[in-house]
């Protein structure tokens, strides 16, 4: 967008104007002609400081005992004004704005005008601009010398006035009025004591300004508050006001109490002038010093970030003012360095004896200089082997990249060049720019130097004042002999004199061809090119060739260049397009049940009229056609040069997985034209709404060869959905991949549940090696994944090695368990050498460990945790220490002597196991049975299975995570280690088998521990050789065999799709039965583990809000209209195409929860606006939050905070997410704004917030629907 660059006053007779522009283009070339444009249009007084004058006040200032208060100013907002219109065939549009009736008001006032092109698909880029109404071409401004003033006492005030620029501007008539009101104590006719309000009121007026501050001071009569204004008019009769309200004046009452004025030697300032601005190395610089004294003596300084090289002294003879100091410029000071002068000599006092001594002086100044970085540059120049700049997509190209000195141009051999070739479209959403490596090796420095004076701490005394101190040292003297060593010793530290002196303080930061066929664009990938490192020959050159993805954009080149010590940046950027564009506009995902109408554009690039025909093709997806199931439609369209259209395509869902499409156009065959033509695919997912039901068991066959499982089966269920599985294997690790799945596909990613996944999967990796399960992708595409959380958590890391559950900012702290449990994660992935782990970051935590208890120590809040907490703590940190093979036996033992058995968990007993393993000897041994003993005492078994229970009281969720699945697998996994023999291991290998939902556990922590116990357990368990054959049967129809011979942890799954499951079966049709029965057969050695599962979709897509701890409620409102959002009688929204929607989420907990999940599910045909990218603008989706029982207050101190609730916030394709590690009892609002991008009727799926660590303890809205048009 276009401001205007003048500047802009108001007028008091005619209207005045301001024309605001703004365009739209592709980065593949075009412009967005025939767009619409809507423009608001928002004013309000503001203030305005001019330039260089921030120490005087302009405007209305607020006393700085209201600081923290309302800011209740009397801000004027105006109505906001809307337009619209059509962009030009240049893509702009522009709009006047006329400006009237403001002319009395004495502030200035702001312009904002926002304006939003939306293209025909819908897709929509915001951009905005602002300038200054000026009240005048004057400004007045005025300065305090003290906050607040005494009754009868002077109050001082400097005035200036200024124009725009901040100069100051003499001859211009100030106006002050002050008005003070205070009470005033009387008795009344009854004799009754009542305060009486009364005025102080004074005014200036013939008052002039200068080219300095004038001085306009006044004597209040009153105790109580004043408020004070300045006026100026210019010669046009315009007016500009600055006010000071509420000014407090102490009431006067009792003596004033005389203070004596303690005056001390001032620091004077020198001036220093450099004969240049910006030096070479070896050159010389000479510096002009002019003194405020002489004679003097001097020390020149030159501090290079805290390094001090050779000083040197001069000496200024008596009666000059000045002199000059030399000295060369050294390689080492670039980029800069700060020149510090301090200056020593002696002045006469300002006395009236006569002959009185000198006063001490004292002297300083600083000048940073500049030093070129010409040396270090290198000159880096990046082209194409073609002249032309626009490619065609999957074309070969070539980049040349010449290296030469930046000084002589002298090419530079074996520099070593990484090129770079991204999609500017993904750079404009942060507007992200490279920088060069010469400012990050090279960096401005920071004067690091601290000076401490000495003499600036002297009093100064008058002749009469030092014969009265002599006298008085003298008599004391006198009085105390005894004490006379201490006290001269306090004299020469307090009035001792001596050369300022400088630390250095340490830093905080160590195309061709008339007829071709047309090729399907599908690769999308923004990073075109990525070549890290390529060395160039003796010429300086390089050359990069690569194949160009098929997005049609602009892309930005930059090489970066690098020897020994020189570094340089270049760039260029080049166009892919073709002559006919197609662009498809397809919502992001879809839910099953959903109807799109796709908007797809067609761009003509030509200089010619174009008959062109294009295409859809669906794959998953309904084309909604008049004839049924057809999968191809098309049109056919005349379309002018340089112009654009958009073409809609009605699309239903068919089954929930990948929606795949193929958008085509082309030219209509004319032998007299060259044929252009465009084709894309694309893909979709297809979410299901509804909740999808599954139900698992497990069993095993060893000895019994035939077992018969019934199938109910399922009601109102989609055919096209769900399956029936059964999945055999050799091995009970193969019944672990439902939890790996479950670790892999959560949808949260705080640092606990990232290093939970890397630690389960991690665990079981030789299992996922062998296994090829449907729902997790390829070994590869998992490594890639498990590396980028690796990446992640290496961003979280806090200085002091710890970690916090969702950043390390400076306003926040590293979370003593999260910490822990990441060092976990490291532990194992280092041993297991599947990922890259940074061993900076793996020895940062592991100090932190060893360190941890006066970690918790710092934490602001950890006095509150209970010693139980802080003992599973050290126990869990020491685990983790022992798994990386530290020797910890002798810290486990004293921590057992700090705490005893009582104030152990079971958890930390069972970590304290493995830690005294590390080191066999007696008191280990004794300890280790007398753990052992008193778990046994604790553990309740039945002739199946075995559980135990522990508790931390109110830590057990908010710190420790606890859960008592967890704990099992915990103690599970010590025993192993101390007794694996024992029954006590199998039962409590049942019981966690027995807990699983759906395949897996409740949360992260449960998944990873019981994943790392059963690992274990299976392993050591499983010894008999397998060499068996299994066989399914479903009633009397054949579904397949597998072998098993030898070990292995290979699995073989069947699925039974659902159309199967429900059609009737000739076995039972007789008696009527709608039930089935799955068969499993076992032929030979060995023991058979199977999983058989049913999925299925309910056929109704509406799910009724519940409320199992969280009550939550959702609504839609309009941003800019009400009009845009409305909902129907029968409970089904509407929302306009194009337009904002503000979602407002209403959780209710009555009890205390912890680490909170709340995720919103948005309609396909919307997307949430991040008003962190570019071109998003709305203030709207910030978290507000409201609460009750605290009248809105944010922990009681700050009335309607601004600080949202939320911890951490997402916005992601089809969820939003908000996150709270506790929330008390109390009503939660949170919201966020999405825009309707395509028209269609979508499926709406409950928002729900859940306890992450206690996922039973859930809620959520209900389902609903919405129509965009």
């Amino acid at each position: 967008m276009t401001r205007p660059s003048i500047v802009h006053y108001c007028h008091p007779n005619n209207d005045a104007y301001v024309i605001a522009t703004c365009q739209g283009k592709l980065f593949a070339g075009g412009y967005l002609n025939d767009a619409n444009v809507q423009w608001a249009i928002h004013a309000e007084t503001t203030t305005f400081t001019p330039a260089n004058r921030s120490d005087y006040t302009f405007g209305r200032a607020r006393p700085f005992f209201r600081w923290f208060g309302s800011n209740n100013d009397n801000k004027i907002i105006y109505p906001t004004k809307h337009f619209q219109g059509i962009t030009d065939n240049k893509g702009t549009h522009e709009i006047k704005i006329t400006y009237h009736g403001i002319e009395k008001e004495p502030r200035p006032t702001i312009i904002r005008a926002l304006a939003s092109i939306t293209d025909l698909n819908n897709q929509t880029q915001e951009t905005q601009t602002q300038f200054l109404i000026h009240p005048c071409i004057y400004y007045v401004g005025f300065q305090l010398v003290n906050n607040y003033g005494k009754k009868d006492k002077l109050v001082q005030i400097k005035v200036i006035v200024t124009d725009i620029d901040g100069n100051l501007i003499d001859n211009i008539s100030i106006e002050c009025k002050i008005v003070g009101i205070g009470q005033e104590k009387k008795e009344d006719e009854n004799g009754l004591t009542v305060f009486e309000e009364i005025k102080d009121e004074q005014q200036f007026t013939n008052v002039s300004s200068s080219k300095d501050a004038i001085n306009m001071d006044f004597i209040p009569k009153l105790g109580g508050r004043y408020n004070i204004s300045y006026t100026v008019i210019d010669e046009q009769g315009r007016l500009a006001m600055s006010f000071y309200d509420n000014l407090y004046i102490a009431g006067g009452t009792g003596k004033e109490i005389e203070k004596q004025k303690v005056e001390y030697v001032p620091i004077d300032t020198l001036t220093i002038i450099p004969n240049a601005t910006n030096y070479q190395p070896d050159d010389t610089c000479e510096l002009l010093i002019l003194a405020p004294f002489s004679p003097a003596n001097g020390l020149v300084i030159f501090d290079c970030e805290g390094q001090i090289s050779q000083p040197i002294q001069f000496h200024i003879e008596p009666e000059k003012d000045s002199t000059t100091v030399e000295f060369k410029i050294s390689k080492d000071w670039i980029p800069g360095f700060t020149v510090r002068v301090e200056l020593t000599g002696s002045i006469p006092r300002e006395t009236e004896i006569v002959n009185s001594s000198n006063r001490p002086a004292i002297a300083t100044g600083t000048i940073s200089l500049e030093v070129s970085r010409d040396l270090y540059k290198l000159n880096i120049l990046v082209d194409t082997k073609q002249t032309n700049k626009t490619y065609t997509p999957s074309s070969i190209i070539r980049i040349d990249v010449n290296v030469t000195q930046y000084t002589d141009k002298v090419p530079v051999d074996k520099a070593e060049v990484c090129l770079i070739v991204v999609d500017e479209a993904i750079l404009s959403l942060t507007d992200h720019k490279l920088t060069n490596p010469l400012d990050i090796f090279y960096p401005n420095r920071p004067a690091n130097i601290t000076e401490y004076h000495g003499r600036n701490r002297c009093l100064l005394f008058n002749m009469q004042d030092i014969e009265q101190f002599k006298k008085d040292l003298q008599q004391k003297q006198g009085e105390n002999v005894r004490f006379a060593p201490h006290r001269m010793r306090c004299m020469k530290n307090k009035y001792n004199l001596t050369m300022p002196m400088a630390y250095p303080s340490r830093s905080l930061h160590g195309a061709g061809g008339s007829e071709q066929k047309i090729a399907v664009r599908s690769n999308f990938n923004p990073l075109a090119c990525w070549v890290p490192s390529s060395i160039t020959n003796s010429s300086g050159h390089v050359s990069f060739e690569f194949k160009l993805p098929d997005s049609l954009t602009r892309y930005r080149v930059w090489a970066v260049a690098t020897n020994d010590k020189q570094y340089g940046l270049g760039e260029m950027s080049f166009t892919v397009q073709l002559p006919i564009m197609i662009r498809p506009s397809p919502p992001r995902f879809l839910n099953y049940g959903d109807i799109a109408h796709f908007s797809v554009v067609l761009q003509n690039q030509t200089d010619q009229s174009l008959l062109l025909h294009a295409g859809l093709k669906a794959t998953n997806a309904k084309l909604i056609t008049s004839e049924e199931n057809q999968q191809v439609v098309g049109y056919s369209i005349q379309l002018e040069p340089s112009k654009r259209v958009a073409l809609t395509f009605p699309i239903s869902t068919i089954h929930a997985g990948t929606a795949r499409f193929q958008f085509i156009v082309s030219t209509a065959a004319n032998g007299s034209q060259t044929s252009f033509g465009d084709a894309i695919e694309l893909s979709i997912p297809v979410f299901t709404p509804a909740t999808s039901e599954a139900f698992a068991t497990y069993g095993d066959i060893c000895e019994k060869e035939v077992i018969f499982q019934p199938i109910k089966i399922p009601e109102n269920v989609i055919p096209q959905f769900g399956q029936l599985s059964i999945a055999t294997s050799s091995t009970a690790l193969a019944s672990l991949t439902d939890a790996i799945i479950s670790l892999y596909t959560y949808p949260y990613e705080c640092t606990e549940q990232l290093s939970s996944r890397l630690l389960g999967i991690q665990s079981l990796w030789d299992v996922l090696q062998a296994f090829r399960c449907k729902d997790l992708p390829d070994i590869s595409i998992m490594t890639t994944k498990l590396q980028s959380d690796m990446n992640t958590l290496k961003g979280r890391q806090f200085s002091n090695g710890g970690f916090g559950y969702w950043t390390n900012r400076n306003d926040a702290y590293a979370d003593p368990f999260v910490s822990v449990h990441t060092a976990h994660c490291l532990v194992v992935v280092i041993e297991k050498q599947i990922c890259n782990v940074d061993m900076y970051m793996l020895d940062n935590v592991l100090n932190y460990l060893t360190n941890i208890e006066s970690e918790i120590d710092k934490l602001p809040y950890s006095k509150y945790w209970c010693e139980t907490t802080r003992f599973s703590l050290i126990s869990y940190a020491l685990y983790v220490r022992a798994k990386h093979l530290q020797i910890v036996a002798n810290e486990a033992l004293e921590l057992f002597a700090r705490s005893g058995l009582n104030k152990l968990s079971l958890e930390a007993l069972g970590w304290l196991l493995i830690s005294l393993s590390t080191e066999k000897n007696d008191k280990t041994d004794q300890l280790i049975e007398t753990i052992y003993k008193h778990l046994k005492g604790k553990v309740n078994e039945t002739s199946e299975t075995a559980n135990f229970i522990t508790s931390y009281g109110d830590d057990g969720q908010s710190v420790m995570l606890h859960s008592d699945q967890r704990t099992d697998a915990i103690l599970l996994e010590a025993l192993l280690y101390i007794d694996p023999n024992s029954t006590i291991c199998t039962k409590l290998c049942k019981g966690l088998q027995a807990h699983r939902v759906k395949g897996a556990w409740k949360s992260t922590q449960e998944n990873c521990f019981v994943l790392i116990a059963l690992q274990k357990y299976f392993h050591m368990k499983e010894k008999d050789t397998p060499d068996f054959i299994a066989n399914v049967w479903l009633d009397n129809d054949y579904c397949g065999q597998h072998q098993y011979k030898d070990r292995t942890t290979d699995t073989h799954t069947i699925n039974i799709p659902m159309k199967v499951i429900l059609s009737p079966s000739s076995s039972n049709a007789e008696i009527n039965d709608q039930n089935k029965n799955l068969i499993m057969q076992k032929d030979g050695i060995g023991r058979l583990y199977y999983r058989i599962a049913l999925n299925y979709i309910p056929s109704s897509l509406q799910l009724d809000a519940v409320n199992y701890g969280f009550k939550i409620e959702r609504t839609y409102m309009a941003v800019d209209d009400p009009s845009h959002i409305q909902k129907q009688s029968d409970g089904i929204w509407k929302f306009k195409l194009g337009e904002k929607v503000k979602v407002i989420l209403t959780m209710t907990v009555t009890q205390r929860r912890y680490h909170i999940a709340l995720v919103d599910y948005l309609p396909a045909g919307c997307e949430p606006l991040n008003t962190q990218l570019k071109g998003t603008l709305t203030g709207d989706t910030e978290s507000s939050v409201t609460r009750s029982n605290r009248n809105n207050c944010y922990f009681g101190c700050r009335p309607h905070s601004t600080l949202g609730w939320t911890e951490h916030e997402n916005l992601r394709d089809e969820r939003a997410e908000a996150f709270r590690s506790l929330l008390w009892p109390g009503v939660y609002e949170w919201s966020y704004v999405m825009r309707a991008t395509c028209a269609g009727i979508f499926i709406v799926p409950p928002a729900k917030a859940e306890e992450m660590y206690s996922p039973e303890n859930f809620g959520r809205s209900a389902s609903e629907k919405a129509i965009i048009n």
